[in-house]
């Protein structure tokens, strides 16, 4: 399966750190634009998220292994094994720098990537042209 929310932490302490996507977590980065709607579209069923103040963008965790079978999505990326991102410490919901937004998925570490795409889709959908929508 993956790791629980028992079994990973963010870091402790007032300093985020650099840690490892692949190890108890993949990523998805979305800029603001695009992932504030989805954050919205997805109501209780996101888990937790990262907002990046200072690169405008969000990152939800996914299970472990998630980033590999993930289908292209124009400007949203992956982050899987040997792929690293800054996590906040534990409990910071503000800046400077990044923060946890407020979990509203009940305290859940993970987002269901099916749920994820759908909902990151349907935002590019709606906001770039049709020929951008119809590589999807």
């Amino acid at each position: 399966m993956g790791t629980t929310a028992r079994s990973w932490a963010p870091p402790p302490g007032p300093d985020s750190q650099m840690q490892p996507a692949g190890v108890h977590w993949d990523a998805v980065k979305a800029p603001a634009h695009l992932g504030r709607p989805a954050l919205e579209a997805l109501g209780c069923d996101s888990g937790a998220v990262i907002r990046d103040p200072y690169r405008g963008e969000l990152y939800w965790l996914l299970c472990v292994g998630a980033a590999a079978s993930w289908p292209r999505l124009p400007d949203i990326d992956t982050y899987g094994p040997a792929c690293w991102i800054e996590v906040p410490p534990e409990g910071r919901e503000g800046g400077p720098g990044p923060y946890w937004l407020p979990l509203v998925g009940g305290g859940r570490l993970y987002t269901d990537p099916v749920r994820l795409h759908a909902a990151l889709a349907t935002v590019i959908t709606d906001r770039y042209p049709p020929d951008a929508a119809a590589r999807l």
